[in-house]
């Protein structure tokens, strides 16, 4: 299919993950990332948004092991709340917790920190801009993601309440990925997906989007030497979920990936998902609103 962009209205669903330690990990998204435990069973563990019972991080136990060797696989996912007040209140929550911050940084469209789980995955909070809080509107790129470090204290100073419990209006924002093969996987995400990119003047980064956000998925060219791809045994990322808006734009998406020679993708008709694996082993389901 020429032309194929994929549905504007495509976001991130949830991020799934597989764990060691299952009430060591259960214990951090709740307590510290602030997610709402919405279901347990003994191997499993679903949290997110208690408002409106949305699922944004699976957690699911395995008998695996840690990779031997670097992966490709998640560097990041970005938990979006709704503006600067609550991202200075959860940052002031990891203060007093004593969770190491990684870095506070800010860019055109919005400032962000981030931190890890006790299984080394990165969680990164952020908000969006408003055009409002630009100071010259028409010199910002919106898509620009030119990041620089900024003190804590730029995001302490902004805060409203304690953070005890992520707000309503939470979501995934986006997922950053470590790759092997940064033109081979820009070809798969935008010939076989349709996404847009949106920012490709590093050598090293990619950022793509659907309709008009400043991007969906970031992707990291490994430092250096070969990412091995992800054991179905390994812990850390199982599966990015991401959600269309409709029957059509699922069929559309088939239809082109199949059209671009991506062979390796599954759809289940009876519970509308389609599975499909990257060129660097990582694994995307697709739903329905």
């Amino acid at each position: 299919m020429s032309g194929y962009n994929i549905a504007d209205e495509t976001r991130i669903g949830f991020v799934a993950l597989k764990v060691k330690d299952l009430q060591a990990m259960l214990d951090f998204y709740s307590q510290i990332a602030g997610l709402a435990l919405l279901k347990r069973s003994e191997e499993a563990a679903y949290l997110g948004a208690r408002q409106n019972q949305e699922v944004l991080v699976t957690l699911h136990k395995i008998a695996g092991e840690k990779p031997k060797e670097a992966t490709a696989g998640l560097e990041h996912f970005a938990i979006l709340l709704p503006d600067r007040n609550t991202l200075g209140s959860a940052l002031q929550h990891m203060v007093d917790n004593g969770i190491a911050i990684d870095g506070v940084y800010e860019n055109a469209y919005s400032q962000t920190f981030i931190i890890h789980d006790p299984e080394g995955n990165g969680v990164e909070f952020a908000y969006d801009k408003s055009a409002a809080e630009w100071r010259n509107i028409n010199a910002v790129d919106w898509h620009s993601e030119r990041t620089v470090k900024i003190p804590l204290d730029n995001v302490l100073n902004h805060q409203d309440g304690k953070y005890s419990e992520a707000p309503a209006g939470v979501n995934i924002g986006h997922v950053q990925l470590r790759v092997n093969n940064l033109k081979e996987t820009a070809n798969f995400y935008e010939k076989g997906l349709g996404f847009s990119i949106n920012d490709d003047a590093d050598p090293k980064q990619l950022f793509l989007a659907a309709g008009d956000y400043h991007h969906h998925i970031g992707v990291n060219l490994a430092d250096s030497g070969q990412l091995a791809r992800p054991a179905f045994n390994n812990y850390g990322l199982d599966f990015v979920n991401l959600v269309l808006p409709n029957e059509s734009a699922m069929d559309l998406l088939q239809t082109n990936l199949a059209a671009q020679g991506f062979s390796d993708f599954d759809y289940n008709a009876q519970f509308h998902y389609l599975q499909v694996t990257d060129p660097n082993g990582i694994n995307l389901w697709f739903s329905l609103a």
